[in-house]
């Protein structure tokens, strides 16, 4: 994985290769996150449309969900949501999940109350997921390196 340097100027930008080994590791809060960025990015991940049904459509599993997004907020500075997926296919009704919209807007609706952002990302085939594990990976690192940027911008243009 290859991440760009874009704090100098274009002339004098250089590749950046960063390699990154996967640790498991028990977390209280959030399901991916960068060791020592902790709380800059955390990443809560559900994996399927009946997980969510259970969280967004149960009093007792909304009730946690919103804890746990809450706990997400409050541990880390850029919180996420990613639900495993696409669009298309959380959609359609299976035999656990007979109305998908229910507990999509449900969901949704959480997110946006809690301003959280959602990712959504396929993982049906080992190609998706070596995608998915790329784009949360991009995520923790790019987190890491923006950090901290937003307080050292002075503004005064020097």
């Amino acid at each position: 994985m290859a991440c760009l340097d874009d704090t100098a100027p274009i002339s004098r930008r250089k590749d950046v290769t960063v390699r990154l080994h996967s640790v498991n590791h028990k977390m209280d809060t959030g399901d991916y996150a960068l060791q020592g960025y902790e709380n800059v990015v955390l990443i809560e991940r559900k994996g399927s449309l009946r997980e969510i049904t259970g969280y967004c459509l149960t009093k007792d599993g909304r009730r946690r969900f919103i804890n746990q997004l809450d706990r997400l907020k409050a541990e880390a500075s850029k919180p996420y949501v990613l639900l495993e997926g696409t669009a298309h296919d959380l959609k359609k009704p299976t035999v656990y999940v007979p109305k998908p919209h229910l507990a999509l807007d449900a969901f949704q609706r959480i997110l946006m109350e809690k301003e959280v952002p959602l990712l959504l990302l396929p993982s049906t085939t080992l190609a998706a997921r070596r995608g998915m594990g790329e784009w949360v990976a991009r995520l923790l690192i790019n987190g890491a390196l923006t950090h901290g940027m937003e307080s050292n911008d002075s503004g005064d243009g020097g």
